[in-house]
């Protein structure tokens, strides 16, 4: 994905095996540090959880470690820990499913979790909500040689990836 070479990827284990930590707080950290001008969008079923990703990833990011990696700070005048800037043309956006990306491009779409436990997987409403959002809104933010990563825990067949395999495996390059 960091390389260009995988458009999609989907990333699916049970609660508490470090799936987000790898995808969503090291990963993000990572791909910034190998290209500042990256522009991440990072989104969950809350603006809350992905807003502390974005915390994690800033400050790991702003670290004396990470100087010493990469050629990547954050822009001094940007440093929220939903939304902020590099010192390149980079940024990092983070916002709740259903939430608004208007005006905010992706480079990678990182998609951890839209839907948060079972109950609200068995709910037809929450899971046509969910897909509503990923096709009208954080679909388009892609750019045009964009990846979408989507890690999650598989709660229903219909969940966020049923409806992915479904309907973009045959469309898409798949590896």
């Amino acid at each position: 994905v960091e390389r260009g070479e995988l458009k999609r990827l989907i990333v699916t284990m049970p609660p508490r095996f470090g799936k987000s930590e790898i995808v969503s707080v090291q990963f993000p950290a990572w791909a910034i540090g190998r290209n500042k001008d990256r522009n991440i969008i990072e989104a969950s079923y809350s603006g809350d959880l992905a807003v502390d990703f974005g915390r994690q990833v800033r400050n790991i990011i702003a670290g004396d470690k990470y100087r010493h990696l990469f050629n990547v700070t954050l822009a001094e005048d940007s440093q929220a820990k939903g939304k902020w800037n590099t010192n390149g043309r980079g940024a990092y956006n983070a916002v709740g499913v259903g939430g608004a990306t208007t005006g905010k491009g992706a480079d990678i779409l990182l998609i951890d979790d839209p839907i948060k436990n079972r109950q609200d997987a068995e709910s037809e409403v929450v899971r046509e909500s969910t897909w509503d959002w990923y096709t009208s809104t954080a679909r388009t933010r892609l750019s045009p040689e964009g990846a979408i990563v989507v890690v999650m825990t598989r709660w229903h067949d219909d969940d966020l990836v049923g409806r992915i395999l479904r309907s973009e495996i045959g469309r898409a390059s798949c590896r």
